[in-house]
Formats: C-alpha cells, sequence, structure tokens
C-alpha cells in the first residue's frame, strides 16, 4: 500500500514539473549580469510574458521599490543586488534560480510573500523542480531550479526570497509589482497638422512645437476634416496591446476592437459628423479606461437651422400644393355650376322662344279672324323678320341694349297692330345703349305681359311706356302700363314671368357681383309697374 502512495506522489510530481515549464521564446527575462560568467553563480531569473515591455517605458518603477530602498531592516538581511521589476497585467510572473541543480538543491529554500499586507503565499520551501531538456534548449542555461509562477493583485507586490540552509541567510531577492495603467492621450492631431505627425512619426527623437499636443477638452473640427489621430504617451505597442471604442451621440458605434497600427497612436478616418467620446484601453487593463469627447460639425446641409428651414419649406410647399388643389376643385366646382347655370339658362331661354311663337301666332290668327288680312301679313312680314333677328341672337347670352330695344320696339309695333294701344321707349342721355349689354329677350316677357294682362282690352285707350334710367352704376329699367292694375294671381299664373324669376335667379348665382332684381307693383295713377334693376351694371 505504501509503495501505491508513493507511485502516486511521484507521478503527481511529474506532472507538475512538466506543467511549470513555460516556452522560454514568449518571455522577456531579468536577472543579474554575472549569472552568464559561470553556469554554478547562483542568482533569480525573472520571466514576464513579452507583452509587457512596451509598458515598462511608461512606469518602470514601483513605489514599493522606493518604501523598501529606505526600509533598513528589510536591506539588512538581503544581499545588494536585489532584481525588482513591474509588470502589468494578470498573468503569472515565473522564477527561476540559475546556480542550483539537483545535486545541491537541498541546500536551498524559497518563499513567497505578498507585500504590503505581508501575507505569505508560500513559506520557506524546499526546491524540488528543474527545468527540463526542452527549456535547457531553448533557454541555452545549463538545468536549474524552478521556483514557479505567481502572481497578486494590481496595486500589490511579491518578495521571492532564496536563502541558503546551512547559513540561514538569504542569498537572493526579487522584486515583481503588479502596476496599474491607463492610456494617457497627449496629442491630438488634424488633417490640419497631419504635417506635424508625420514629422514626429519619422523623427521621434526630434523635439517637437509643444503646442500641438495642445488640445481642449471637447474638440470640434469641421465636417471637411478627414483624419483624427490620437496620440498616447511614449511606447511601443502592438496592435493588440491598444483597443479603442467610439460612442456617437450616446451610442455604440464602433465596438471595442484592436488597434489598426504597431505604434502608439489611434488613427480614425471618414467619421460622420455628430458628438463622439473616444475610449482607449490597453487589452493588458481593460478596466483602466482612457475617454476624450470630440465633435465633428454637420455639413451646411445636414445642420439643424437647414433641417428647420427646408422642413419649412417643405410644409409650404405641401400647403400651397394644398391650396392649389383645393384652388383647383373650387374653380372645377364653379366652372361646373356656372356651365350647369348656363345649360338651366339655355333651357330657360328655349322656352321663351316656343312661348313668344305661340304668342305672336296668336296674335296673327286674331287679325285673320277679323278679316284684317292686310294688317295679317304686315303682322306675319314683322314677325319673321323678328324671328329672324331673334334665330341670329339665339346663339348669344348677352347683345347690346341698342339690339334689345330694337326688338322690343318691333314686337311693340306688331302688338300695336293688333290692339292699338300706344307706347313710348324713353333710354336715359348718360347711358351708351352700344356699349351696355343684357340678357338677350330679358325684357320682352315683361312688355309682354304688359300688353298682354295690361292694355290688350283697352285698345286705342291703353299706354305702355318703357324707361331706362341710370342711378350711380345701378340701371333701372320700368314697363308701365295703364291696365286694370297688378293681380297677384296673373303676376304669378303666366309662364312668360315665371321663366324670367327663373332666368333672373341663375343670372344672380352666375354673376354675384351684379345682382337684378324683378318688382311688381301698382303703378300711381292706374294700371301695373314692373321695375327689373340692374346693380352695379355699369
Amino acid at each position: 500500500m505504501q509503495k501505491t502512495v508513493l507511485f502516486i506522489i511521484a507521478g503527481v510530481l511529474t506532472l507538475s514539473s512538466v506543467k511549470a515549464q513555460i516556452n522560454w521564446g514568449d518571455y522577456s527575462h531579468s536577472y543579474p549580469d554575472k549569472l552568464q560568467e559561470h553556469p554554478s553563480v547562483l542568482g533569480l531569473i525573472l520571466a514576464i510574458r513579452k507583452e509587457n515591455n512596451s509598458f515598462w517605458q511608461i512606469r518602470d518603477k514601483s513605489n514599493h521599490f522606493h518604501t523598501l530602498a529606505k526600509d533598513s531592516s528589510f536591506r539588512r538581511f538581503r544581499p545588494k543586488e536585489i532584481l525588482a521589476r513591474t509588470t502589468f497585467d494578470t498573468a503569472c510572473a515565473h522564477f527561476f534560480l540559475h546556480g542550483v541543480g539537483p545535486q545541491n538543491a537541498h541546500l536551498y529554500q524559497f518563499r513567497v510573500m505578498e507585500y504590503p499586507s505581508k501575507r505569505i503565499q508560500v513559506p520557506w520551501h524546499g526546491i524540488t523542480r528543474f527545468t527540463d531538456s526542452t527549456l535547457i534548449h531553448s533557454s541555452g542555461l545549463p538545468k536549474m531550479a524552478y521556483l514557479g509562477g505567481y502572481k497578486t493583485s494590481l496595486g500589490k507586490m511579491l518578495i521571492i526570497d532564496v536563502r541558503r540552509v546551512d547559513v540561514n541567510q538569504i542569498v537572493a531577492t526579487s522584486l515583481i509589482a503588479w502596476e496599474s495603467i491607463k492610456p494617457e492621450i497627449t496629442s491630438i492631431y488634424t488633417s490640419e497638422t497631419m504635417d506635424k505627425f508625420l514629422q514626429r512619426l519619422q523623427s521621434p527623437w526630434m523635439p517637437y512645437d509643444q503646442s500641438v499636443g495642445h488640445f481642449s477638452p471637447v474638440l470640434t473640427v469641421p465636417a471637411t476634416n478627414t483624419n483624427l489621430i490620437f496620440s498616447l504617451q511614449n511606447g511601443t505597442f502592438t496592435k493588440k496591446q491598444i483597443q479603442y471604442e467610439l460612442i456617437r451621440n450616446g451610442r455604440v458605434y464602433t465596438p471595442w476592437r484592436y488597434n489598426a497600427y504597431d505604434n502608439s497612436f489611434v488613427w480614425i478616418k471618414d467619421y460622420p459628423p455628430g458628438r463622439y467620446t473616444m475610449r482607449i484601453r490597453y487589452s493588458v487593463q481593460p478596466q483602466h479606461i482612457a475617454q476624450y469627447r470630440f465633435e465633428i460639425a454637420p455639413l451646411w446641409y445636414e445642420t439643424n437651422w437647414f433641417r428647420l428651414l427646408a422642413g419649412m419649406l417643405v410644409a409650404a410647399l405641401v400647403g400651397l400644393l394644398f391650396l392649389l388643389i383645393r384652388q383647383r376643385l373650387k374653380t372645377q366646382q364653379e366652372q361646373f355650376n356656372k356651365t350647369k347655370v348656363q345649360l338651366e339658362l339655355k333651357a330657360i331661354y328655349a322656352q321663351l322662344n316656343p312661348h313668344f311663337v305661340f304668342n305672336a301666332l296668336s296674335s296673327i290668327q286674331g287679325l285673320i279672324n277679323k278679316q284684317d288680312i292686310k294688317g295679317a301679313n304686315s303682322y306675319l312680314s314683322d314677325f319673321a323678320r323678328l324671328m329672324r333677328q331673334s334665330l341670329q341672337q339665339s346663339q348669344k347670352d348677352e347683345i347690346a341694349l341698342y339690339e334689345e330695344i330694337q326688338i322690343l320696339d318691333r314686337y311693340l309695333k306688331l302688338e300695336q297692330l293688333r290692339f292699338g294701344f300706344r307706347y313710348t321707349i324713353q333710354v336715359d342721355s348718360t347711358i351708351n345703349v352700344y356699349e351696355t349689354s343684357v340678357p338677350i329677350l330679358l325684357l320682352q316677357p315683361l312688355v309682354e305681359n304688359a300688353v298682354k294682362h295690361g292694355v290688350a282690352l283697352l285698345g286705342e285707350k291703353g299706354s305702355i311706356n318703357l324707361t331706362i334710367n341710370r342711378s350711380n352704376n345701378t340701371m333701372i329699367v320700368s314697363v308701365t302700363d295703364n291696365g286694370n292694375g297688378f293681380k297677384e294671381d296673373k303676376a304669378t299664373s303666366g309662364l312668360g314671368l315665371k321663366l324670367t324669376r327663373d332666368r333672373i335667379n341663375l343670372l344672380n348665382k352666375l354673376h354675384s357681383e351684379s345682382q337684378i332684381t324683378l318688382a311688381i307693383r301698382n303703378a300711381v295713377s292706374s294700371g301695373t309697374q314692373i321695375i327689373l334693376t340692374f346693380n352695379q351694371w355699369f
């Protein structure tokens, strides 16, 4: 049973020894110069990963080093030469003891202590592990003791001591401090200062104008600027050592990514206008982030005032378009209504012509019945001329007042042959009958009404007076007869008068600015007076 246990222990130690070895070429090594003098020279070798090399230029010393250098109790029991280095990541630092092999390892022990807490990570311990043939070959060093890999948290330090057991004396000491590191933006270059940046890049050792590195807390560059370069503190970094993130207008625009160059600057190009925050960190310590805010001004057509102006212009155009469409629809509706009224007027006028013809033929029939062949022939001749004149004017909506008066005069002459009444037509001298227009045959039914219902039974005693006067811009047409006076039933039942009222209503819809009114009342002495008023006619 005891052999089995020992075998297992031996296996564990062997496995531990295999795992203890490192890839020598991936590490940076620190040791006293005298180690190279002879394989038996005693000294500690510290190995940390190469990614940390560049950060030494920023912070190569720890405050703990200075504190211990002044501590006499610490220095009293340790050798004069103490190996001290800083590291910046969470990886382990590995320790080798040169000059100690399997043949003399029993003479030495080592201890690992944390500082400043002085907590013991590894108490005094014997040396049991050594470098294997692979590491010996890659390092070019003889077989030596491997003390292990150790680490602590940022801001603390490990003290590795090696003592000789037989004399109880510390013969070698190494200090390794884990320090915080945060990027520091020292200069910002734009497209305007690109030549300064290129000069600095080409000759970093030469002095340069410090004002180039001066920048405001918030930088604003025009939209035409296509380059922004954020230069960090001295150091030569690989792409994977620097990471950056861009926040635009409060949102992640470019998520964390490795730098594009193996150098100490972050170069961004051709970014759209907006408010940005550049965030830069070392990948070895991602919790420490440097930030800088800058703004890329928008182009003139991307500014708020232009958007406002464009919005107002679009709103105005939309409003104008809406008004134009509305006006067009209104015009179309008005044109439709006008066309409808005109068609209705033509329909009424078409009814007036048969009415007029019917009354005229009735008059001719009356003359024939009286055996007045001469009168009938004369009436028929004048009627033919009147009909021809009416047909010639039938395609017009309005005719000159002079022509309307001629039609009325001819009509009254025809009716005078039949009934023998007297009539007069008087026109105000201030009215130009040739330039003043009236709706065709609008007055004829009124005159006809005076004949049929006013003077037809009076014979030669009958009298009809047609007067056309002017009052400012209003034309007043009066038809007065000396018949039996106004009777409501006759005034409203006649077809000619009804058609005239309908025409007036339609004409008023068509010409709202020039209204026509019709009034029928008893004459002063006897008979009936029909007054037709043309408002704002001149």
